[in-house]
C-alpha cells in the first residue's frame, strides 16, 4: 500500500494559455487541487503527500506572476489557520523560507505551530526548495557540528525532509524530476502523466495508485 507521495504540479502556465484564464485564476485552481487530492489520498489511506510549490528557480519568474503567488500563499494560508482547509492535518513547509517576505515566514511558521499535533495525515509543502539546495545544507550542517566523516545516517538526518515518498507522480507530460528530494527518491517509483496539473481528476488519481500497487519493489534484491 502507497502511504507517502510526492507531486510535481507541473503545467499550470501551460494550461493557462491554453484555457485562455488568467494566471492567478489557475494558480487558485491548482492550490485547490491539492486539496482535492489530500482527500483522495485519505480515501485511499495514504498518510503523506509532498507537493512542489515553489522551487529555488521560480525566482526567476517575472515579478507580477511572484506577486500573485505570494498573495495566493497568503490567503490558502489563512484559510488553513482558520481550519477551513485543513482536518487534522499536519503541515510542514519544506525548504529555505528566510527569503520569502516576512509576514509569509511568520505564516508558514504559524502554520506549523497550529497542526504539529495533528496526525491524521501529514502534508509537506516544497517551497524556495531545490534538492542541490537541500544537499548543500545538509552537509554545512554537518560541519558546523564538527564531524570530519559521516555516514549515510548522519546525511538524513541533517536533511530538511527525513521520509522517502515511494511514489513520485510529474504532470504535464515531462519526463524528469527537475532536483526534486534527490537524495529520498532513490528508490522511488515514477509516473509522469501527459494531463496538466489543473486537469488532473480523480479517476487519474486512482489508476496511478492502483497501478502503483501492482509494481514489483526490490529495492536492488
Amino acid at each position: 500500500m502507497l502511504k507517502h507521495l510526492a507531486i510535481i504540479p507541473d503545467g499550470n502556465r501551460r494550461y493557462a494559455k491554453k484555457s485562455k484564464l488568467s494566471i492567478e485564476k489557475i494558480y487558485s485552481k491548482a492550490m485547490n487541487k491539492v486539496f482535492e487530492i489530500i482527500d483522495w489520498c485519505k480515501e485511499s489511506e495514504v498518510k503523506t503527500l509532498t507537493i512542489w510549490g515553489f522551487s529555488t528557480e521560480n525566482w526567476k519568474r517575472s515579478g507580477i506572476e511572484k506577486k500573485i503567488l505570494f498573495k495566493l500563499f497568503e490567503e490558502k494560508g489563512k484559510e488553513i489557520l482558520s481550519d477551513k482547509k485543513i482536518n487534522r492535518e499536519r503541515v510542514k513547509v519544506i525548504g529555505n523560507i528566510k527569503q520569502f517576505p516576512e509576514n509569509l515566514q511568520k505564516l508558514f511558521r504559524n502554520i506549523e505551530e497550529k497542526t504539529r499535533k495533528n496526525n491524521k495525515f501529514n502534508l509537506n509543502i516544497l517551497l524556495n526548495y531545490g534538492g542541490r539546495e537541500e544537499i548543500v545544507q545538509a552537509v554545512n550542517q554537518i560541519l558546523s557540528k564538527g564531524k570530519k566523516r559521516i555516514n549515510e545516517k548522519d546525511f538524513k538526518e541533517n536533511l530538511w525532509l527525513q521520509d522517502e515518498p515511494e511514489l513520485i507522480i510529474r504532470t504535464s507530460g515531462e519526463q524528469r524530476l527537475s532536483g526534486v528530494l534527490p537524495f529520498q527518491s532513490t528508490y522511488s517509483e515514477l509516473c509522469f502523466v501527459k494531463k496538466y496539473f489543473p486537469e488532473l481528476t480523480k479517476k487519474d488519481f486512482l489508476k496511478i495508485i492502483k497501478n502503483f500497487e501492482k509494481r514489483k519493489r526490490r529495492f536492488g534484491k
